[in-house]
């Protein structure tokens, strides 16, 4: 298993400024979040688990490395600087890995069911693209706002907008995820390109962070902390002041 996914991971300096923190919060026995940082590659995930027995932990866990496996540093040369071959990639790498769970979860009983939400972001040139599935979220700080780029994929979101989803379940408690990892996608995975400036902030987060935490306080966060570490390490400590009821991982990037 890689370590750094249930723990944390800092980049090298050479590279964007990033970092990231996965917690259990304050309820959960087990963290079913992982998360990864390539930051050779510029290649940020989170990944929000579901499933009982620890499936959803697997499900999470397989879902980071297939996406790491599938952007090697090979394929990432070939894809910079083309944001068509981009959007082709990470679109291709979520088909990949809904498979791969997919397939394991046929073929072992216990873990029939299984799933995460995911959600990848690459930082080429002056630009983030984003790719996912499931309420995990991207957002940006440009200095002034918290901007949500994602939309989430939940039947209250889905209701609200007049959209059919594809009716795959979260853990009780929690609203019914439409699109995840682990369910045929009715449609291609959600994806996104953001300019970036410098001076931005990339935030990718479970949503045991946004579930707890507003947007606006996440901002002033982001804003006050002198470092990604220090932002990570804040957000999920409001987090679990506030209650700390899932799993909470975040993943901070400055541009």
């Amino acid at each position: 298993m890689l370590r750094f996914l249930k723990n944390l991971f800092k980049a090298p300096q050479e590279a964007l400024a990033c970092f990231g923190r996965t917690d259990t919060g304050m309820v959960r026995k087990n963290n079913e979040d992982n998360f990864a940082i390539l930051a050779e590659r510029n290649l940020f995930v989170v990944a929000d688990g579901m499933g009982g027995h620890q499936a959803g932990e697997i499900a999470s866990r397989v879902a980071t490395e297939n996406l790491i496996d599938f952007f090697s540093a090979e394929k990432i040369r070939e894809i910079r600087g083309n944001p068509a071959a981009i959007q082709h990639g990470l679109i291709a790498s979520f088909y990949r890995t809904n498979e791969r769970v997919m397939d394991m979860a046929a073929e072992q009983a216990e873990l029939h069911g299984m799933g995460c939400t995911l959600v990848a972001c690459l930082v080429d040139g002056d630009a983030a693209y984003i790719c996912h599935v499931g309420d995990v979220r991207a957002y940006l700080d440009d200095g002034y706002i918290l901007k949500q780029l994602t939309n989430d994929h939940s039947l209250v979101v889905d209701q609200a907008a007049g959209l059919n989803g594809t009716g795959a379940a979260s853990g009780a408690g929690r609203n019914i995820i439409t699109r995840a990892i682990g369910f045929p996608f009715a449609e291609d995975p959600e994806f996104h390109r953001v300019a970036l400036t410098p001076g931005h902030k990339i935030l990718l987060c479970s949503d045991g962070l946004w579930g707890m935490v507003g947007d606006e306080e996440m901002q002033q966060i982001l804003s006050s902390a002198g470092s990604p570490e220090e932002a990570c390490d804040n957000l999920v400590r409001r987090a679990n002041e506030a209650g700390g009821k899932d799993n909470i991982t975040a993943v901070v990037v400055y541009v």
